[in-house]
């Protein structure tokens, strides 16, 4: 079967040490915390202090440690590290270290309901649910109406000081949704002075020319006893539309095999389709167009011409028996929808901290963004038949007996009425079938606000001996207004398509409706549709979501008493987090009458109250043992446990072995656990494509070992596709329902929390006799056990209509189907604890950094590799537990590395960057030797980045660099495939922006 769940799976890994020195630093020693550039002064592996002088602590920990002690990988992420990668998208900073993927981003949200906008990462390929994002060691609101997703463009690189990211299980230490790991972003303290960066960049192809403005000012006070920063960043990014300057962006073909054998349209004409039933590239168009078509294949405007099947017959070799044919004379799309929104970013900041006796200390920071971001598609279109639904007075849905909403349809055109044209009339017989996209209302555009408010306080102190203790908490909203713009009122339009002649004035049929302002429509022809006409049927959706988060927390951490081999340090603390949601539905049930895409009214919240613990005992010199232990209580799902046991062992300087086994929890969102059926749109193949009344013309799903006479038995029986049949319109033709259908996602109240196992184990190498060099191997594996996710539409209809027990099974239970002409209507994915994920790799590092003799300068090299052994999930099927092995398919590399090399002389600063990710297949239940079979090969980006620094007191430095330096957008993706989509080059292999330009110059005194 096609390897397809809505839940991303598998993998992220890591070990990370990246130059110059440590830019990206692994268990190195390097206090971050403490520098305002980490990376000026970096400590390199070699030069690892274990004393208790330089204990510091580090994401994945509470406890002050030797960073040459964790159990498990840390990889530190400075400031010029995140300078030099040539972005300020801080998920695309994240995302370049192999094993950390982008979840969303601007890109793949694009004609997202509710993310449109957002850039999250994903850690070992599990899901940004699955990822825990901190700030500055805290809980942060998310940035998701339906899920808990920071989104990191709303935090300003300028404002970070370094990134840090875990990775393996870390529920223990931090609680729900660190399966994966965490990523702690820390932003800028105690700084004393005035920073500013100004950004410019441009890619060599159109659109996203990006402006980019960072200020800092910090002041010490009171001689030294307090620090208070201010901050302020604004970014502006252009859209990338789809033209020809990406010409793969607006190539309207789609993979599939030839249809129209023996016809006028026979695409076994078309090169590289010649033979009938083998896969290629066909045309993909709309049969929707601007000026409309009628009376079925009958008659049509292209361009403002019209043809019809009877004199207007295009001058190309057709009949009139092959009258509109889509491949040739649909609509392209295509051209002009935006790949990357627009995107602005305006952000302020506040941070302080004043030490109110010299052991206790308050510090309190407060951070506020508003992301604005736009995006558009395809003008909407509409047909006859098109069904919504009826509400009463009130404005609410009206339901039958069976609790099923009432819907009408849009009427057929009558045959008097005055606005049929002649090229259409000579066609006519009875009222008049038609087809329309309404280009005159304007792009289908979502135009998103979000504002986003994270505050933060607390005391802290020493205690008794060398004790902490830490008590504050946090209060996050975030706020989303979405505009759909340019959608049809349904009601409208057939309110507009019934006309009656008063007076010799053509208006409305229905006296309610011209009272309410109806304006007859005339849909035949490019351009007939007038603006009055189009203000009257036009629809804008509105959105409106908030979240509430508040946090507390309590701890402490010191010394519990001596051993022999040391201090035996502990950690304990209480922590309570609550989360609310709102959300307004665009319209309430006025949206069933429109083509907007529903969101239910949802106003849900839970808390949840945690005790930890965690404890690390010097077994003896060169062995350390850690454990960590955690209890939470949720009010949605009840007690849950989470516990770490790891240690380290470094027999001698050169060589360290490190390892943790975890059990991490996660609790369902609260989308995934109380939220109604909720809009969404898939892409489906439909298993009955290409049937006919004789049950002919099926082709089993590719990799399928289904049984095409099954699958044709199974659709037959279909009460909608046999009215297909019995219309005389479709006389002749195959069944075809492919394309975008509606697949509202569900929540489930039943849900109970998933379950990880990690295990992770890793060996440093820091050679003493090669100074300078360290290499870091490490293994993981994680199962994820009651996976929450959902069965996506592409599957569960392929496991309905290929089953021996159809429609008796649970798949076939999401499916609806329009009655009148049995194209599928609806599938629904409703969340579910399913069983398992699976994934296992090995990640190894390479740092080196050493001077050549006579060469002026310092060299540096980096190395990050990623080799992934197991990539899996299983769910339930018809027939049992179902494993699906998704290593290797196209998104998801089995090899990954960034390679980094870097000169350094003086004021001078110069880098080259490779990025590299293996290619894939697209179904690896589809052999090579079937028709089917798609694959693509391996990428590689190279970015070059020059830094010079004309003088330190005050220091200026001018920056410049290209990104993608061999201008390649990556591999070309169409709609057809099960990684596809009809934008074609959006995938996590493509860099929309190909070769880009970018410089700078940076100010501190």
């Amino acid at each position: 079967m096609k390897n397809m769940l809505l839940v991303t799976s598998c993998t992220g890994a890591l070990a990370i040490a990246l130059a110059p020195g440590s830019a990206f630093a692994q268990d190195t020693g390097q206090d971050t915390a403490t520098q305002e550039e980490p990376a000026l002064q970096p400590t390199r592996p070699d030069q690892q202090d274990v004393s208790e002088d330089n204990v510091i602590t580090v994401t994945g920990s509470r406890i002050r440690r030797s960073n040459a002690t964790a159990a498990i990988p840390v990889q530190i992420f400075n400031r010029e590290a995140i300078e030099e990668t040539g972005t300020v998208d801080l998920a695309e900073v994240v995302a370049e270290i192999p094993g950390v993927d982008s979840d969303l981003s601007p890109e793949s949200t694009n004609t997202s309901v509710q993310n449109s906008g957002i850039s999250t990462i994903n850690l070992r390929r599990l899901g940004s649910n699955r990822t825990l994002t901190l700030i500055d060691g805290r809980r942060a609101i998310s940035n998701a109406g339906n899920g808990e997703r920071v989104s990191l463009n709303t935090i300003p690189a300028g404002f970070v000081r370094s990134i840090e990211v875990t990775t393996g299980g870390a529920s223990a230490i931090y609680g729900s949704d660190a399966i994966a790991g965490v990523v702690n972003i820390l932003l800028k303290d105690d700084f004393d002075g005035f920073d500013a960066n100004l950004r410019y960049a441009k890619p060599e192809r159109s659109g996203e020319q990006e402006v980019l403005a960072d200020l800092a000012w910090g002041k010490n006070f009171d001689e030294g006893r307090g620090n208070i920063m201010v901050g302020f960043s604004y970014e502006h990014e252009d859209p990338i539309y789809a033209d020809a300057t990406r010409p793969e962006s607006i190539r309207a073909v789609s993979w599939g095999t030839p249809s129209d054998i023996g016809n006028f349209n026979d695409e076994t004409n078309i090169p590289g389709c010649e033979v009938a039933g083998e896969y290629c590239f066909t045309p993909s168009y709309s049969s929707y167009l601007p000026g409309g078509r009628f009376e079925g294949d009958d008659a049509w405007n292209i361009g403002g011409v019209w043809y019809n099947d009877k004199s207007l017959l295009p001058d190309d070799g057709r009949t009139a028996s092959d009258g509109f044919e889509t491949n040739v004379d649909g609509y392209d799309y295509r051209p002009g929808r935006t790949l990357s929104p627009e995107y602005e970013m305006w952000s302020g900041a506040l941070k302080g901290r004043y030490d109110l006796t010299p052991s206790i200390t308050f510090d309190a920071g407060a951070m506020y963004t508003v992301i604005k971001t736009r995006s558009r598609s395809a003008s909407e279109a509409a047909i006859y038949g098109d069904e919504y639904a009826v509400l009463d007075a009130n404005g609410n849905a009206q339901y039958d007996a069976n609790n099923n909403i009432i819907e009408a349809e849009l009427p057929y055109i009558a045959s008097d009425h005055p606005f049929i044209p002649p090229e259409v009339e000579e066609t006519r017989s009875g009222s008049i079938s038609w087809y329309r996209r309404f280009n005159e209302l304007g792009w289908d555009e979502k135009i998103n606000d979000r504002q986003t408010l994270r505050t933060n306080f607390g005391l802290s102190g020493d205690a008794w001996g060398d004790w902490q203790w830490k008590v504050g908490g946090t209060y996050g909203t975030y706020n989303q207004h979405q505009r759909d713009i340019n959608e049809i009122d349904l009601q409208a339009l057939a309110n507009a398509l019934e006309v009656t002649t008063v007076g010799g004035e053509v208006v409305c049929a229905s006296a309610a409706a011209r009272a309410e302002g109806c304006v007859p429509i005339n849909i035949f022809g490019e351009g007939s549709i007038t603006d009055a006409m189009a203000d009257y049927i036009r629809y804008d959706a509105d959105l409106r979501q908030e979240r509430e988060q508040v946090t507390g927390l309590a701890s402490a951490n010191g010394t519990l008493f001596e051993l022999p081999a040391g201090p035996l340090k502990a950690a304990v603390g209480l922590e309570y987090r609550r989360e609310y949601q709102r959300t307004w539905g665009q319209g309430g049930d006025k949206i069933l009458q429109t083509t907007s895409t529903g969101v239910p009214d949802i106003e849900a919240r839970f808390d949840v109250i945690e005790a930890f613990a965690e404890v690390d005992i010097p077994v003896i010199d060169s062995v350390s043992l850690q454990l960590a232990g955690r209890i939470a209580d949720y009010s949605t799902v009840g007690t849950v446990y989470s516990y770490n046991v790891g240690g380290s062992f470094f027999p001698t300087p050169d060589v360290r072995f490190r390892a943790q086994y975890s059990r991490s929890q996660r609790a369902p969102t609260l989308t995934e656990f109380f939220s109604p059926p909720r809009g969404d749109y898939d892409s489906l193949s439909d298993p009955c494509n290409g049937l006919l009344p004789d049950g002919t013309g099926i082709t089993p799903p590719p990799g399928s070992d289904a049984s095409a006479a099954t699958i044709a038995t199974n659709c037959l029986a279909e009460p909608g596709i046999q009215a297909y049949f019995a219309d005389p319109d479709n006389a002749g033709q195959t069944f075809n329902s492919s394309g975008s259908v509606f697949g509202p996602n569900a929540g489930n109240t039943n849900l109970q929390e998933e379950t990880a196992d990690t295990f992770t184990a890793g060996v440093i190498f820091t050679p003493r006799f090669i100074p300078g060099l360290a290499l870091i191997v490490d293994y993981y594996q994680i199962t994820v056990n009651d996976a929450i996710g959902s069965v996506s539409t592409q599957l569960a209809t392929e496991l309905c209509y290929t089953a021996d027990n159809y429609p008796n099974n649970r798949f076939c239970d999401t499916i609806t189907r329009n009655p009148a002409n049995g194209t599928v209507r609806e599938v629904i994915n409703q969340a579910e604890n399913l069983d398992s994920y699976k994934t296992a790799g090995i990640d190894t590092t390479l740092n080196y950094d050493w001077e050549i003799g006579g060469v002026p300068g310092d060299f540096d090299l980096n190395v990050i590799y990623s080799h992934y052994l197991d990539d899996s999930y299983t769910f339930q099927a018809i027939d049992g537990p179902q494993t699906e092995d998704t290593l290797g398919i196209i998104g998801n590399p089995q090899d990954e590395f960034r390679a980094k090399l870097g000169w350094s002389y003086k004021g001078l600063r110069l880098s080259w960057t490779t990025l590299f990710k293996s290619g894939g297949v697209d179904d690896k239940d589809v052999a090579p030797t079937d028709a089917g079979y798609y694959s693509v090969g391996s990428q590689a980006y190279h970015n070059v980045y020059v830094r010079y620094t004309l003088r330190n007191r005050p220091r200026i430095n001018l920056y410049a660099g290209v990104t993608n330096l061999f201008n390649d957008l990556g591999p070309f993706l169409p709609s057809g495939l099960d990684n596809g989509n009809s934008r074609n080059i959006v995938s996590s292999l493509n860099d929309l922006d190909g070769r880009e330009f970018y410089l700078g110059a940076r100010f501190a005194f």
